[in-house]
């Protein structure tokens, strides 16, 4: 519980980002780097805490899986922070509200795929 829950904090962090106003794309921005970043310096730190297998573990996959997803969600950022510059508003506001029930069940359904593999 001491790696999975601040993982999970981390992981649904990264989604604010599709809840953030688009006339705040800084914020955006560095909602999702802020969340990249923390990703990375976590699993620095749980490095050691966990054992080094030459099999990929429940526990990797999950962390492997949060890894992609808050990745996933700089890139969207990044996209829609594009549309916008491009004057393209409409289609950044829809892909923010897809991705606001999208990803959360996507982590939802990935976590059971690896649990129950």
């Amino acid at each position: 519980m001491k790696v999975i829950i601040p993982l999970l904090l981390i992981v649904m962090m990264s989604w604010l980002v599709f809840w953030i106003d688009q006339s705040l794309g800084n914020a955006k921005i560095s909602v999702a780097v802020t969340s990249m970043l923390t990703l990375i310096a976590y699993r620095f730190a749980i490095g050691n805490e966990v054992p080094k297998l030459p099999y990929l573990t429940s526990l990797d996959a999950f962390i492997l899986v949060s890894t992609i997803l808050v990745f996933l969600a700089l890139i969207e950022v990044i996209v829609t922070n594009v549309l916008l510059h491009q004057k393209r508003e409409n289609l950044a506001l829809a892909i923010d509200h897809y991705c606001r029930p999208l990803f959360p069940i996507s982590f939802v359904l990935l976590i059971i795929a690896i649990l129950f593999r």
